[in-house]
């Protein structure tokens, strides 16, 4: 079996912690057989202010860096990969972004709400006991899922439950992504029409998957062909965690392939 991490984070993400250079031999040590390096671009950030441009300099050299420290014939493909937050918030901005020459891979993702709820980053709501504050931001962060999709201009959709790390694991809220499955099927039907695909997210293995198992009956059922795999780590030690059930459940799920991205263009690996 192959052994791929697609979304990962090093210190040029705001909230990453170690180089490339040692994201790559981690990711060589632990075995892993791909790894792209996808650090944040939020058009809106963290602080819910709007980033117009987004600084590609220390990415490269970062690339750079990690690509010579790996031994010659070392069994790792490094790839050049972006986290695509938020482009909502300024599609000219993210489309700018996305001119950066010998990118492999955009992950389409949201962490903040839209303006119309103050461009909140979710990790700072307090959520406890709140469900109907938590409901709003739901439809709201489907209602930008679609709108992302309509613009179409990234590789995977990400992390499709990601604002239940907050409000339920975090806070306690008793909801689940297949409360949603009206609005989240839609999404996927969009998405499969456009021809891009969906992420099965590890949260560095602590997720119990049992969202993306629902999400990826639906996404085979509605003729979705590409998932990607990744575990979101923001420091070495995490990278290629849960992925192995992750695999093991997109087989399950119906899929004999899994995908990576290289310049842009699907790659299709099988799940054995």
């Amino acid at each position: 079996m192959m052994l791929l991490d697609t979304h990962s984070h090093s210190r040029v993400s705001f909230d990453g912690r170690d180089s490339r250079r040692e994201l790559a031999l981690s990711a060589l040590d632990a075995g892993l057989d791909l790894l792209c390096v996808t650090d944040h671009y939020d058009v809106v950030n963290e602080r819910s202010e709007l980033v117009p441009a987004y600084d590609w300099a220390p990415a490269r050299r970062e690339h750079a860096e990690a690509i010579r420290a790996l031994p010659a014939g070392a069994p790792l493909r490094l790839l050049y990969g972006l986290e695509l937050g938020n482009a909502p918030a300024c599609f000219d901005a993210a489309a700018a972004a996305l001119a950066e020459e010998g990118l492999d891979f955009v992950i389409g993702s949201m962490h903040n709400a839209s303006a119309r709820l103050g461009w909140v980053d979710w990790y700072y709501v307090d959520y406890h006991e709140n469900k109907a504050l938590a409901l709003r931001h739901l439809e709201d962060y489907f209602d930008s899922l679609t709108a992302l999709i309509e613009w179409g201009n990234y590789d995977t959709l990400g992390h499709l439950a990601y604002p239940l790390r907050y409000m339920r694991d975090r806070d306690g809220l008793d909801l689940r992504l297949s409360d949603f499955r009206e609005r989240y099927v839609e999404i996927l039907r969009r998405n499969a029409e456009r021809g891009r695909a969906v992420e099965v997210n590890t949260n560095r293995g602590r997720d119990t998957l049992t969202d993306y198992r629902d999400l990826l009956l639906d996404w085979k059922a509605l003729g979705g062909e590409h998932v990607t795999v990744g575990a979101d780590a923001h420091w070495a030690e995490d990278l290629g965690k849960g992925i192995r059930e992750a695999l093991d459940l997109i087989k399950a799920c119906g899929f004999e392939y899994v995908t990576y991205y290289e310049k842009r263009k699907p790659v299709c690996v099988r799940v054995d």
